[in-house]
């Protein structure tokens, strides 16, 4: 009695159950995250970006992201859009 081939490869079955993510990229490619600094100061909050050596001043903890964002983006040229923040480390007033 011959053999058949079997129409089923059992390394392409496996294969394919284990890569069921998408494959992890190191650096945004639609746009780009800064980190940034958060500081409680007497006269609202400090906000640095070390890595355009940026400081930002604003009243409510709420104008933080979007004023480090408007800050970034004019420094840099990346469009607002485009630029993501993540508030890396946030510290409370110090008297």
């Amino acid at each position: 009695m011959p053999i058949q081939p079997s129409l089923r490869h059992p390394n392409a079955l496996r294969r394919s159950r284990t890569r069921r993510t998408a494959p992890r990229v190191n650096c945004p490619t639609i746009g780009q995250c800064f980190d940034i600094e958060v500081a409680r100061d007497p006269d609202g909050w400090m906000i640095r970006i070390p890595e355009i050596g940026g400081l930002v001043r604003v009243g409510r903890r709420a104008e933080v992201e979007v004023a480090a964002r408007r800050c970034i983006a004019t420094r840099t040229g990346i469009p607002i859009g485009y630029v993501s923040v993540f508030v890396a480390r946030e510290t409370a007033a110090t008297t």
